[in-house]
């Protein structure tokens, strides 16, 4: 038993030291790629069997396991991007490490080489620790990240740009700006998921980016826009309305005089417009849905409100006179 040919490719035929036999195709017409390949495999299982050592995991097997129980992810989609891209580096899941890393990903930006290795990081904990695959975890390298201003317009300019964008986009925009809804949300909306009499609509806990149900109050504004959509259609609330493409959005940014701003940005508006009103950190957070007060902090200094009997306790400790004297003015201190 070693290598035998059928049809165009060759079998991988042999048995181990325990006496199971091993058949497989070896997916190669190359004789000797097929024979170094037995050979790996053969001495592999040796070692398994006689010295305890763990098998080698594919790379691909790894993956597969990880979309099978990760598949409730609300960024699934994400990681599978990742995976297409390490696949074509890593062979088995051993061979993953910090220099080989931090070389593939060097060409991309920060933010990507980040997720990238966010996933990577999940990945071969999991190898390690629970489905006991690798010995150890190796540590991988994350970025810094330059933290991004929150981008977000005046009332002024939301309304500018709901009037300069063409009408089937109005109303999702409008009902965003209301409710800090993220675009899926909106436009996936169903008239099951909103009670007008009550004022309030929910967010089922697998439409959710954090798998939490969101409870969505409505104020006038977003009792307004329902009022407009009512009757149009007996399941969605905003049915054959979709995202604007690039060039509507471009277009319409433009006419309203708007630059630097994305649909998501509405988000980053009604939060900014919340802040600004005086609303608190911890109810914006359960409003807008974000799983942790940290996400919620970058609007914080929008809304000093709070701040400002704090700084009034120093107001008045210098007092400047500026009545004529023979020099420019006097100053105090109390």
């Amino acid at each position: 038993m070693s290598i035998r040919k059928r049809g165009r490719l060759w079998w991988i035929d042999f048995a181990t030291p325990s006496g199971r036999r091993v058949r497989q195709p070896a997916n190669t017409a190359d004789k000797k790629a097929a024979q170094e390949l037995h050979d790996r495999l053969k001495a592999e299982a040796w070692r398994i069997e006689r010295l305890g050592q763990k098998p080698r995991r594919l790379f691909d097997e790894a993956a597969a396991r990880w979309l099978k129980e990760r598949a409730h992810k609300a960024s699934l989609r994400n990681d599978a991007t990742a995976i297409q891209f390490f696949r074509k580096h890593f062979t088995y899941i051993d061979e993953i490490n910090r220099d080989k890393v931090d070389q593939l990903l060097e060409l991309k930006g920060a933010a990507t080489a980040n997720r990238y290795v966010a996933f990577l990081r999940a990945l071969v904990r999991l190898a390690e620790r629970e489905w006991g695959w690798i010995d150890r975890a190796p540590h991988l390298r994350m970025r810094s990240e330059p933290k991004r201003r929150v981008r977000w317009i005046t009332p002024q300019e939301a309304a500018a740009l709901i009037a300069a964008i063409p009408a089937p986009h109005r109303n999702p925009m409008r009902f965003a700006l209301a409710t800090g809804l993220r675009m899926s949300n909106v436009l996936g909306l169903e008239w099951r998921q909103v009670d007008r009499e009550r004022g309030c609509a929910w967010i089922h806990a697998d439409q959710a980016k954090a798998r939490r149900a969101i409870a969505v109050p409505l104020n006038d504004d977003a009792r307004a826009v329902l009022e407009e959509q009512a009757g149009r259609h007996g399941t969605l609330v905003f049915a054959g309305q979709k995202r604007p493409d690039s060039r509507v959005w471009q277009k319409a940014l433009a006419r309203a005089g708007i630059e630097d701003f994305r649909w998501h940005d509405l988000r980053h508006t009604w939060a900014s417009w919340h802040a600004q009103s005086g609303t608190p950190m911890q109810v914006l957070q359960e409003m807008g849905g974000w799983e942790t007060a940290e996400m919620v902090r970058r609007y914080a200094h929008l809304g000093a409100e709070h701040l400002a009997e704090h700084a009034a306790r120093i107001s008045g400790r210098v007092t400047f006179s500026s009545q004529p004297s023979d020099s420019c003015g006097t100053i105090a201190a109390h």
